[in-house]
């Protein structure tokens, strides 16, 4: 078989274990994976419009103004006014940046579990791949 087509099994066969390991934790915050990226991004990046968080998140537009409606009712985003009347900046509210923490050091635990036993060089050449095979792919 060829290593690539088994690389990309090995990618898919984490994918929706970990998702559905992330969904579990965020339970608690009554979130989902999908409201977690959106918040995970905005604590990264600071204020973004939901235009350029589907396009950071490759969904479609609607999908992201759904959740970020939902963030918003649950006191997590901040919406205020962008310099052109139709564009609207989103950021975190302080309770979305102190919920934001709260779930970076919950989910830390998880993360180390999955990496364990791997050195941290290993660590570092696997991100480099997937960002590489991440920009081949949008090539």
């Amino acid at each position: 078989m060829h290593l690539e087509l088994e690389f990309v099994r090995s990618f898919v066969k984490l994918h929706r274990p970990l998702v559905n390991q992330l969904n579990k934790q965020l339970q608690h915050y009554d979130l989902y994976n999908a409201q977690w990226t959106v918040l995970s991004l905005l604590s990264r990046c600071g204020e973004m419009t939901s235009a350029e968080i589907a396009e950071e998140q490759m969904v479609e537009k609607p999908s992201i103004t759904k959740i970020v409606k939902r963030l918003h009712e649950m006191g997590y985003i901040e919406v205020t006014q962008g310099q052109d009347k139709r564009e609207k900046l989103l950021r975190l509210s302080e309770e979305g940046r102190r919920t934001t923490e709260a779930i970076q050091e919950k989910l830390l635990p998880l993360y180390e579990r999955i990496l364990e036993g791997i050195p941290r060089e290993e660590i570092e050449s696997a991100k480099r791949l997937l960002d590489q095979a991440y920009q081949n792919l949008m090539n």
